[in-house]
C-alpha cells in the first residue's frame, strides 16, 4: 500500500500522489472487508490486527505531525485524513470485535468445563456446585488447560480438588460443631439455635463456655427464686393458719405455697401486662474474666432486668487483653 507522504507549504498542504493513497486505503478494505476469525487461523488473525494497526498509526502518526507544522488552521487536511481513513478504521474494530468475541467465547467455554468438573466432583461429595461458582472464575485461564483448549491440565484438576475437600472439611467441621452445640444445650436443657448462630463469630471452644457461663446464671437465677419463694411462704404461714383460704374454682384449702405461687403468678401477670417500654440503649461492657460478667448480670437480676426478658446480649466475644489506660483511650 502507498503510504501516506505529504508536501507542506505555508499555510498549504499538499498530499503527493492522493490518488495512490486512496487507492491504497481502498485495497486494503477490500482485502479485509470480509475477513473472518477462527480456531485455526487465531494467531495469523492477531497478526493482521497489529499489521492494521501499525499502517492506521504511521498515518496517524503523519498527520499529527504535519498538523504541528502549519501555521494556519488545517481542518481541511485534518478533515480529509480522516474521512478517508475511516473505513480502515472500520476494519480494523471489525476485526478487533472478532477477536474480542472469539476470546470471549473461549473463556465461556473454558468455564463450562470448569463448572461441569466441579459439579462432577461435588456429586461425589453430596455438596451444592453453586457454592463454587465465584471460584470458577479463576481457573479459566488459558494456561490452565492444554493446548486442545478444552481438556484441563492434571495440576488444575488438582487445585479444584483441593478447593473442593477444603470446602468439604469445613462443612464437616461444623456439622461437628453444631453437634457439640447441640448436646450440651440438650444436657442444659436450653435451646441450641441461638449458640449455633454464634459459629459465625466465635470459635467452637467459645461458644461451648458461653453456654456454660448461662447455664451456670440461669442456675444460680433458679436458686435465688427458690430462696426468695421459701422467704415469702413461711412469711405467709401465720396469716395461712388464722384464716384458710380457698379456691374458688374447687373449693379446696389452699397450702401456703399453693397461695403464694398464685399471688406471685398474678402479681407478675399484672406488671407484665402494664408494663410499657418506651426507652432503649446500648451499653458496651468489657469484663476481666467470665465470674465478673456472670456477677454483672446477677447484679442486674436484683434490680428488675432479667436476660431476654428486658434485656438482650449481642456481640459477645473475647477480645485482646486490654489495660485500663489503653480501654480509657478507646473511650475517650
Amino acid at each position: 500500500m502507498q503510504e501516506l507522504q505529504v508536501n507542506v507549504k505555508q499555510a498549504e498542504v499538499e498530499i503527493v500522489d492522493r490518488e495512490a493513497f486512496e487507492q491504497g486505503i481502498n485495497d486494503v478494505v477490500a482485502k479485509y472487508q470480509n475477513y473472518t476469525v477462527t480456531a485455526s487461523t487465531i494467531k495469523g488473525d492477531k497478526k493482521v490486527l497489529a499489521d492494521l494497526r501499525k499502517l492506521k498509526k504511521q498515518i496517524s502518526d503523519e498527520r499529527i505531525k504535519i498538523k504541528r507544522e502549519l501555521s494556519k488552521s488545517t481542518d481541511e487536511f485534518d478533515g480529509y485524513i480522516k474521512s478517508t481513513s475511516k473505513p480502515l478504521d472500520d476494519i480494523i474494530d471489525k476485526v478487533a470485535n472478532d477477536v474480542k468475541e472469539f476470546e470471549d467465547n473461549q473463556k465461556a467455554l473454558r468455564l463450562d468445563t470448569v463448572k461441569g468438573y466441579i459439579t462432577n466432583k461435588c456429586a461425589e461429595y453430596l455438596l451444592d456446585p453453586r457454592i463454587f461458582n465465584e471460584k470458577a472464575t479463576e481457573f479459566i485461564k488459558a494456561s490452565d488447560f492444554m493446548a486442545d483448549g478444552v481438556t484441563l491440565k492434571k495440576v488444575t484438576m488438582k487445585s479444584l480438588d483441593d478447593v473442593i475437600t477444603f470446602e468439604l472439611q469445613k462443612q464437616q467441621e461444623f456439622e461437628k460443631a453444631k453437634a457439640a452445640i447441640s448436646g450440651q444445650c440438650a444436657e442444659c436443657n436450653m435451646t441450641d439455635q441461638p449458640y449455633i448462630r454464634m459459629l459465625n463469630e466465635l470459635t467452637l471452644v467459645e461458644v461451648l463456655e458461653q453456654i456454660k457461663s448461662d447455664y451456670r446464671f440461669e442456675q444460680q437465677k433458679a436458686e435465688a427464686r427458690k430462696v426468695q419463694e421459701a422467704e415469702l411462704a413461711r412469711q405467709q404461714v401465720p396469716e395461712a393458719q388464722e384464716t384458710p383460704i380457698f379456691d374458688p374454682e374447687t373449693g379446696e384449702i389452699l397450702e401456703s405455697d399453693d397461695l403464694y405461687q398464685n399471688k406471685e403468678t398474678a402479681l407478675r401477670g399484672a406488671e407484665n401486662g402494664s408494663k410499657r417500654y418506651t426507652q432503649k440503649m446500648t451499653l458496651e461492657v468489657y469484663f476481666e474474666n467470665s465470674v465478673e460478667k456472670d456477677f454483672f448480670k446477677a447484679e442486674l437480676e436484683k434490680i428488675g432486668f432479667e436476660y431476654k426478658k428486658n434485656y438482650a446480649v449481642s456481640g459477645y466475644k473475647k477480645i485482646k487483653p486490654l489495660t485500663q489506660e489503653e480501654l480509657t483511650k478507646l473511650f475517650n
